[in-house]
Formats: structure tokens, C-alpha cells, sequence
């Protein structure tokens, strides 16, 4: 029988260290309060007794050494192991990271604290200092109320710089398309409504059109011919049709006052090169996280129908490393997906569900939500049918089938393999059904990743998504072809 212990929120790696240490005496706990300049230290014991008093340290090379050699001396005078020995402190600023990889590099176990938590941990509730803060820290590191987080180094610390990178360049694209939608509801009326005049908004046609002197008597006096090759170079379907359109809604629509037009076209023109610039940059970004999300488990995700390099690479980056992850309903709490619940009066007291808490990883929820909604639109039939039922039915269609991707990203990470459908799950499938079924997939799942470039590196024989091919060609005696 499985056992349970009401201590869910402690950290195992904290808690492995006590077990291995023996006894709180063996153990060293060094809680640092980072700054820009001096981290404030002090050293105590797995029973919480101060073995030295606070002390500064830099945030310097010769800072990482002082502190190391500090531990060592202690660690000798107390007969204490250099391996039972961790470090932690609140999650660390942009200025302190290069110290806690120091400290990593060198072997040190650096946990993360919640700075809220250690904020109640607090021995005075009414002041704060780097002393105060200090203690709260420490508690919560003897607690073993820390993150040792598995997407916080290695190739899922990449992953996540890239993703959040991107995801700022994506915010940047959208504050410069506003900015391009209010000047060009001025320029050109309703240029940017495909409806209105043909034209796709913001594709290459639609931007090398809007570079230089924009404006609807420009686009009218054109010749047609010129007009229509400029829209098949740059890949615009039916060229001549959409040209007709252009020209003869720039008739029909009111004209900015000519004293402000010049002004008004070097401000688009500039919007147009950031734009221009803003898209290159996202595109340089996702064939470098499709190189990152090659070499994690998180490209088995790219298996699902529905779900993309960068849905699969958001998810990924902010779980970390599935084995070290918490359980199923951790993960699905600190996605923020999950209601909050209040009961109270007894066994038949009457139960209170609430909104979901703020408090969660916001980036993550967000990749989440967005997966789930991909999944109701474009996912298995299975997915589909769950997420229409629950919209139907008055549910958090987003929330729910959110959990049940969670649960499923999870299942494909650590076992390494890729979706199947529910009837090739259970028992009494035939090797000629599953291999069916992967000829079937592979061509979907191969032109994702070609499609981002990253094919050759994605299904590589080191890789685990090449692997994989390997293995079920070998099994089922068919070809995977690249």
C-alpha cells in the first residue's frame, strides 16, 4: 500500500540531504539574502542553531571562493560533509544568477524559497531587514519549503530563456501592429480589413506596400501591371482580383489632410522596418527553441494533434525535467488551473469553489490555456468531444482539458512515446493497428518540425524523438521516411 505524508510541499532533493546526513547536527544550511552587491549569509545547522552569525559576502568571483572556503573550514571544525551542505535563498534576481551557477557548478545543492512564504516566517511581522528576512529564509530552508526547480539549469534553463524571449518579441510585434493600425486608419482607411481591400494584413505584400509613400492616391495611380507582380512576388493568391480591389476601394475612401501626410508616411515607414526586423527575430528565436525542444522530452508534446513546436516548447520549459517534477496535482496548481475550494461544518458541510487563485506560474497557465484551446479546435476526436461537452455543459472547458493535457504531457514525457488514441492504449490492439496508425501520424509530426527547419536535428539518432523512429521501425518492420 502506497503511503502518503501530509508534508506534499517539501522539497525531495532537501529532504533526501537530511536522510542522508543522519542527524540535523551533519547537516549545513546556508541561507543567503541576495543584492546587487553584498549577499547577506549565515550558516546554521539541520536543528536551526546558528553555527555563525550573519555576514556579507560579494557578488564576486573572489565572493564564491570566500564563501567556499568558509564552508570547507566548517565543515571541518563540526565534522560535517561537504556534500550535506546546501544553499538557498529567494528566487534569484538577474544580478545573482551568475553567483548561484558558481555555486552549482561547484556541487552545491541552491534551493529556491517563495519570498511570500518566507515573508510569514518572519520573526517580526511589523519590520524588515536583511537580518529579518535573513531568519524567514532559513526557516523555510529547514522546513524543506523550497524548489529545487529542474527547469532552473541545463538545456531547460535554454529552453525557457529562448521561450520567454520570444514571448517578449511576440508582446513588442503586437504594441508595434496597434501603433501601425492607428496611423493607417488615418493614411488608408481600412487598408488593414482584408474584407475591405484584399489584402491580408501584415503579410510581405501588405508591408512592402505600406514602405514608402502610403497613401490611397499612390496605390490608385499604379500601374496595374506593376501592382499585381508586386503581389505575386511576394506570394499574394489571386493577384489580379485582390489588385482590382485595392485600387478601386482607394477610390472610395477619405483622404488625411496634405499638410500631414508626409509626416504620417516616415512614421509607417519606420513602424513597418521595426515590424520587418520584430519578425525576423521571431523566426531566428523558434528555430532555436525547436533545436532546444529536440533535445528534451517535451518534443514527444509535437505528437498531439493540434499542438505546436511553441506550445510544446512553453509547456516544456516551465515543467523542467519531468522525473524531478512534482505529482500531477502540484503541477496542475502551480499552473493556476485549478479552483479554489472552501469547506468547512463537518462531513456533510456544504462546499464553496471559488476562482483560481492568483498565485501560480502565469507563463505557464497561459501555455496551458492555450494548448487546451488548440485541443478543442484542431485536436484528437477524443480531446475535441471532452472540450464541447464540457463547454456545453457550462464547464471551464480551457481549465479542464488543460488538467487532462497536463496529465498527458506528463505520461508522453517520462515513458517516451508519442499520443496514441484510446483504443490503441488498451489491451487487445494488433501490431498492425498501432503500425497503421503511425504511418498515418508521421507525416503530420514530420512537417512540424520541417516546416521550423528542424527536422534533421529533431529525429538525429541521438535525439529523443529519433529514438523513437528507431525503435518502432524496428518493431513493426515499417519505414519512417525523413
Amino acid at each position: 500500500m502506497k503511503k502518503t505524508n501530509i508534508y506534499q510541499n517539501q522539497s525531495q532533493e532537501l529532504l533526501h540531504l537530511f536522510e542522508e546526513a543522519g542527524s540535523g547536527e551533519k547537516l549545513m544550511c546556508v541561507p543567503i539574502d541576495y543584492a546587487k552587491k553584498d549577499h547577506l549569509v549565515m550558516f546554521c545547522n539541520g536543528h536551526g542553531d546558528i553555527l555563525r552569525k550573519p555576514f556579507s559576502v560579494k557578488n564576486t568571483p573572489e565572493g564564491v571562493a570566500y564563501i567556499d572556503d568558509q564552508v570547507s573550514r566548517s565543515c571541518r571544525r563540526r565534522g560535517i560533509k561537504k556534500k550535506h551542505v546546501f544553499f538557498g535563498g529567494e528566487d534569484a534576481n538577474s544580478f545573482a544568477k551568475n553567483f548561484v551557477s558558481t555555486l552549482r557548478r561547484k556541487g552545491f545543492v541552491v534551493a529556491n524559497v517563495n519570498a511570500h512564504d518566507a515573508k510569514k516566517q518572519r520573526v517580526n511581522m511589523q519590520a524588515s531587514t536583511d537580518r529579518i528576512d535573513l531568519m524567514g529564509i532559513a526557516t523555510m530552508l529547514l522546513n524543506c519549503r523550497a524548489n529545487c526547480c529542474p527547469a532552473q539549469s541545463g538545456i531547460y534553463r535554454n529552453l525557457r530563456t529562448l521561450v520567454r524571449h520570444r514571448r517578449r518579441l511576440v508582446a513588442m510585434l503586437t504594441e508595434v501592429k496597434n501603433r501601425v493600425h492607428g496611423i493607417v486608419d488615418e493614411l488608408f482607411p481600412g487598408y488593414l480589413n482584408e474584407k475591405k481591400s484584399g489584402i491580408v494584413p501584415f503579410t510581405q505584400s501588405s508591408l512592402y506596400l505600406m514602405q514608402d509613400r502610403f497613401s490611397p492616391k499612390q496605390i490608385r495611380r499604379r500601374r496595374r501591371e506593376k501592382l499585381i507582380e508586386i503581389l505575386k512576388r511576394f506570394g499574394t493568391s489571386k493577384a489580379e482580383h485582390t489588385a482590382a480591389k485595392l485600387q478601386q476601394y482607394a477610390a472610395k475612401v477619405l483622404h488625411a489632410p496634405v499638410e500631414y501626410v508626409d509626416t504620417m508616411q516616415l512614421s509607417l515607414a519606420q513602424h513597418v522596418k521595426h515590424i520587418s526586423c520584430l519578425k525576423e527575430s521571431v523566426a531566428q528565436m523558434e528555430n532555436e527553441i525547436a533545436l532546444n525542444l529536440a533535445q528534451t522530452q517535451g518534443a514527444f508534446l509535437t505528437s498531439v494533434r493540434g499542438i505546436g513546436l511553441v506550445l510544446a516548447a512553453g509547456v516544456t520549459a516551465e515543467i523542467g525535467e519531468v522525473n524531478q517534477q512534482k505529482p500531477l496535482n502540484n503541477l496542475a496548481s502551480y499552473s493556476g488551473i485549478v479552483p479554489r475550494v472552501k469547506q468547512t461544518g463537518g462531513l456533510d458541510g456544504k462546499t464553496y469553489t471559488g476562482p483560481v487563485g492568483k498565485r501560480c506560474n502565469r507563463i505557464l497557465k497561459d501555455y496551458v490555456v492555450k494548448s487546451a484551446y488548440h485541443l478543442g479546435l484542431h485536436g484528437p476526436q477524443d480531446l475535441m468531444a471532452d472540450y464541447k461537452r464540457r463547454d456545453a455543459s457550462g464547464q471551464h472547458a480551457d481549465f479542464g482539458i488543460g488538467r487532462r493535457y497536463l496529465r498527458m504531457a506528463i505520461n508522453l514525457m517520462r515513458t517516451s512515446q508519442v499520443y496514441l488514441p484510446p483504443n490503441l492504449r488498451k489491451d487487445g490492439y494488433t501490431l498492425e493497428e498501432r503500425a497503421g496508425y503511425y504511418l498515418m501520424s508521421w507525416p503530420y509530426l514530420k512537417e512540424k518540425w520541417k516546416k521550423i527547419g528542424a527536422l534533421e536535428a529533431a529525429f538525429a539518432n541521438n535525439r529523443p524523438l529519433g529514438l523513437w523512429r528507431q525503435i518502432v521501425q524496428d518493431i513493426y518492420d515499417i519505414k519512417l521516411k525523413l
